[in-house]
């Protein structure tokens, strides 16, 4: 039988280890090995080798195991991931000193019960294979400390395994397994498991007392045992991807601690909830609010037009049950304004009624638009069509019913009625009570309809809603929870979940609005209706004074319910940038807190300019930038294009911090489907919104950090806000097609991606059909990479960086190449550990307390002084506080062990701040002297050194991970040690100094956690 060439070098590695006697083997292939470079088979002389303790048979093709390695009998670790095994021999039970095993990443459907003899095993990864169930002689394993069943297709916890009683780790989910599969470019086209199929934790999972992580992120739970609460040493919970209940999500979303604090909550006394949410819209004057009238049971009266939002309850009852449903009735008003603001508001589960009038067609109505704008950003909406204005002298609703169902499916548009909201003469409403019914019967079977939630929380909100408040002082809103057995902590999180479920309003982490709490965002949608309204600030393209907005807000013409004081005027201002509805610009005269200026981005003009275009962005690049572009295209789950009402208004509003009129306003060029930005030495960028999609270019000397980080963006918004759509990202044909440049021919990126893991080198481009270089395609495709994973090269480039402080003034187009990959790798270690922000910083520095008897290569267990770093400045904390405070700065006792296993993390840590740190005080503005600069610098070499050292990689520390093809799995491999250590680390600082130094925990538009000085907060 022909050997292939991976069988011939492992005879020879197997025969030198005879010769030597060794008691370690790597017959593991290279990540990017070809098939002819992996094993196949395993050569018979490997089973003599009877004095092996670590044998690693990793990343080859093998598909079957011999009952012969049962004759290792002194191995200690065992690594068989990533092949193609379908069974374990029986006689895998043989190797009673197995300390580690690893079968991850094959196709087992089944592990043999001689597993359980495996009682030395600390460490077992079973996951990503197909395991439907686990044999229970692995409760006989008491020493276990990590157990992997990640990606496969359990349906339930084993109860076996409440006997773990040592168990550090468990995961049962995609986790951080799924982050290493993406970095690793892994993809198993057989199962779309994410994590595997479990819809319960089990009540035990208390009895895990050692249990510090648990991952069960992609599986079916909606809820989690409140023993969960219970396990003292739990740090990492990963619940991901998972259709949790809204108000345990909502706690998720906050962080651990949080989870805790709402599961002892609900361990107490619970209540059950039969309400839900009614959303009436449509177009103006089409009958809402008296709709709205009818189903209260008020009587008949003619209404203005609706500004805003106006909130009423409403009862039903639903025939089939005899339940008796609370609904909050939601009445839009119908202005084609107001409908990006309207969206803010639209949460499902609810009921919604598209309104139209008969008269005047479904065309007119908008029927179709409205639907598909309520499908977009909430796909499981339920919809009732209802024609208003009836009676037998009206036009009969015409409408294609079977045209929608087809559009929308039946499972979405429920039904469609006639009704008339005035009575007949004798008192009766057509349709209505038939509509009520059909209210009730849908609201019935929502998701959250009959849940059950803590006593205290449902107690709390009523009384809120009994004050009757528009809005209330954080301190009134703590005192009435407190009133109802609400300590402080849980009256905190009551506010946050209750703010993320919609129920009212408050920005914990917003200086200027933290202390007010809004329970009726009808009164808020209203004084914004006041400004989209008004025609003065529609004449001026949106650019409105602050004195402006006062007399709006306090109009003597309104009725007293619609004037506002003047304490709440420059809170309405911060709630109109939270939401993306506005920001305050620069440049103007007599700028200050009474007279700036706000842009209100619905309002800008509709043409292009072209003078200040033409100027902005010439008709070519400068010399020594290069140019690419990405285009986001929006799509429905179908596939098609898709409009996502009101993006180009939030993207001119979120990315304003690249405008060019951030110092005067009258720099800026953008209009409703257009906006130019300018990132320094990132580049220079134009967005257009041509259909439904957002054409990105960008020209810079490296022009794909900055088109990678406004692609993510738009992704991210278009994604999360807008929940039925998605944002795939293509790229133009390299070659013009037809008479644009770039051509006309668009690529999707994950199909390109796909070709090429098929080695397909090229792919026909749809336009000119000419076949592209896949290659030179994706270098066009910066958001199809990965984050990057590893540190500019080498001590030379680390020293040319380190040359520009304070010097930015005239950087060549080398330099500006390097500080923009300086900036993408500060995004990426962000992004990176973005679950981990939630529990604490990621950014500090270290070096050793005594210094001179500190040696790096021996060292097991030393006294480090620890320097936490802002994460918006990217500076230490002394040189924001002055360098005689001590906050921020600690000393803490490491050990090796911990170093080896945070190492990669803390040398793409270091390795990043060394590079970002020449640019950091310019770009705040900041005055860093040399000496202070210089001793940052020292203190960064020597972490690098300390660390190299300690992994045994000598003095070298330019490098973060060597060769950029091998930064894949040193980095994705690290992933799921560095997450704990990080983790780690942050318990130890929490427990010397809960403030962590006086930083601040904000969010930002991406809803990710960032830690930053005080000073900055207000960025947020």
């Amino acid at each position: 039988m022909a050997r292939n060439e991976a069988y011939r070098k492992a005879e020879q590695k197997i025969e030198e280890a005879r010769r030597r006697g060794a008691t370690e083997l790597d017959l593991s292939a290279e990540w990017d090995a070809l098939d002819e470079k992996k094993l196949t088979e395993l050569p018979e002389s490997l089973w003599k080798l009877t004095q092996l303790q670590s044998l690693n048979l990793s990343r080859n093709q093998l598909t079957a195991v011999p009952a012969t390695i049962g004759q290792l009998t002194q191995l200690q670790s065992l690594n068989l991931s990533y092949n193609q095994l379908t069974a374990v021999p029986a006689t895998i039970g043989q190797l009673t000193q197995l300390q580690s095993l690893n079968l991850g990443y094959n196709k087992l459907t089944a592990v043999p019960d001689t597993i359980g003899q495996l009682t030395q095993l600390q460490t077992l990864n079973l996951g990503y294979n197909k395991l439907t169930a686990v044999p229970d002689t692995i409760g006989q394993l008491t020493q276990l400390q990590t157990l992997n069943l990640g990606r496969n297709q359990l349906t339930t916890v084993p109860e076996t395994l409440r006997q773990l009683t040592q168990l550090f780790s468990l995961n049962f989910g995609g986790g951080e397994q799924g982050l290493l599969d993406w970095l690793l470019d892994i993809e198993d086209n057989d199962s779309k498991i994410i994590g595997n199929l479990i819809e319960n934790l089990p009540e035990w999972i208390d009895q895990l007392v050692a249990l510090n992580s648990l991952y069960i992120g992609g599986n079916k739970l909606t809820d989690v045992p409140t023993s969960l609460a219970r396990l003292k040493h739990l740090e990492v919970l990963d619940l991901y991807n998972n259709p949790l209940n809204f108000e345990l999500a909502a706690a998720y979303e906050e962080g651990l601690d949080a989870v805790k604090v709402y599961l002892r909550a609900k361990a107490g006394a619970q209540i059950r909830l039969d309400e839900a949410k009614l959303i009436l819209v449509g177009e103006g004057e089409v009958g809402k609010t008296c709709l709205m009238d009818a189903l209260e049971g008020k009587e008949w009266e003619e209404h203005p037009t609706t500004h805003g939002i106006e909130i009423r309850t409403i009862s039903a009852v639903d025939s089939a049950s005899g339940t008796e449903i609370t609904l909050n009735g939601w009445d839009f008003g119908g202005q084609r304004v107001y409908r990006p603001t309207h969206q803010l508001f639209f949460s499902a589960p609810a009921v919604y009624l598209v309104v139209w009038k008969p008269r005047e067609g479904p065309q007119a109505g908008f029927v179709k638009e409205w639907i598909k704008l309520i499908k977009h950003r909430e796909p499981e909406a339920k919809i009732l069509v209802v024609a208003t204005h009836g009676g037998p002298q009206q036009r009969q609703p015409d409408i294609d019913r079977q045209e929608l169902w087809d559009l929308f499916g039946k499972d979405t548009v429920l039904d469609f009625f006639h009704v008339d909201s005035k009575p007949d003469e004798n008192g009766q409403r057509r349709g209505i009570a038939e509509l009520k019914d059909a209210i009730a019967r849908a609201a019935a079977h929502l998701p959250e309809m009959g849940r059950e939630v803590p006593k205290s929380f449902e107690e709390a909100r009523q009384a809120l809603t009994a004050s009757n408040a528009a809005y209330l002082p954080l301190d009134e809103v703590y005192a009435i929870c407190a009133q109802h057995s609400m300590d402080d902590e849980l009256a905190r999180l009551f506010v946050a979940i209750s703010h993320r479920l919609g129920h009212l309003i408050h920005y914990a982490h917003d200086p200027a609005l933290r202390d007010i709490v809004v329970l009726k965002p009808s009164w808020l949608a209203t004084a914004i209706s006041f400004v989209l309204d008004d025609a003065a600030t529609r004449d001026a393209q949106g650019l409105v004074p602050f004195s402006r907005l006062r007399q709006l807000w306090d109009n003597p013409t309104h009725a007293a319910a619609n004037r506002y004081a003047a304490d709440l005027h420059p809170i309405f201002l911060r709630l109109m940038e939270r939401f993306d509805l506005s920001y305050r610009v620069a440049g103007l005269p007599n700028h200050d807190d009474d007279h700036s200026a706000s842009l209100i981005a619905q309002l800008v003009p509709d043409t292009r300019p072209e003078k200040r275009l033409a100027r902005a962005w010439p008709s070519a690049p400068s010399g020594g930038d290069s140019q690419q572009t990405q285009i986001c295209r929006i799509v429905d789950e179908k596939g098609q294009s898709a409009p996502a009402e009101g993006l180009f208004y939030q993207l001119i509003v979120r990315l304003h911090r690249y405008s060019l009129g951030r110092a005067h306003y009258h720099d800026s060029v953008h209009w409703q489907r257009g906006l130019v930005l300018d990132d320094d030495y990132n580049g220079v960028a134009l967005l257009v919104h041509k259909g439904n999609d957002v054409h990105i270019t960008v020209r810079a000397p490296y022009p794909e950090g900055f088109l990678q980080r406004l692609t993510g963006d738009v992704k991210y918004l278009v994604e999360s806000f807008w929940e039925g759509l998605r944002c795939d990202v293509m790229v133009p044909c390299i070659a013009p097609c037809g008479q644009n440049d770039p051509g006309n021919g668009l690529y999707e990126v994950s199909k390109l991606i796909d070709s090429k893991r098929k080695n397909r080198p090229e792919y026909p481009c749809p336009a000119c059909h000419e076949w592209q270089d896949i290659d030179s395609l994706l270098r066009n495709a910066p958001a199809a990479r990965p984050l990057p994973t590893h540190v500019i090269d080498n001590r030379e480039v680390l020293a040319e960086v380190r040359k520009l402080h304070g010097r930015f003034d005239n950087l060549d187009a080398g330099q500006k190449i390097l500080l923009s990959q300086a900036d993408a790798n500060y995004t990426s270690l962000l992004q990176l550990f973005t679950d981990e922000a939630k529990e604490g910083p990621r950014l500090f520095s270290f070096v050793p307390v005594d210094r001179r008897n500190f040696d790096p290569r021996k060292w097991i267990r030393a006294k480090f002084r620890l320097t936490l770093w802002c994460e918006h400045s990217r500076l230490p904390l002394p040189s924001l506080n002055g360098p005689d405070s001590k906050k921020g700065v600690y000393e803490i006792e490491l050990t090796r062990d911990w170093f080896k296993k945070a190492g990669p993390y803390l040398k793409f840590l270091t390795g990043t701040l060394s590079l970002v740190l020449p640019v950091a005080s310019s770009a705040i503005k900041f005055d860093l002297d040399d000496t202070a600069y210089e001793a940052i610098e020292e203190q960064l070499d020597l972490s690098s050194h300390i660390i190299s050292a300690t992994l045994g990689e000598g003095a070298e520390f330019g490098k973060l991970m060597g060769a950029a093809d091998s930064t894949a799995l040193e980095h994705g491999e690290a992933i799921r040690a560095e997450g704990g250590a990080l983790r780690e680390l942050h318990a130890i600082l929490k427990a010397k100094d809960p403030s962590f130094g006086g930083l601040v925990r904000v969010l930002n538009k991406r809803q990710e956690f960032l830690w930053v000085h005080e000073d900055f907060a207000g960025e947020y």
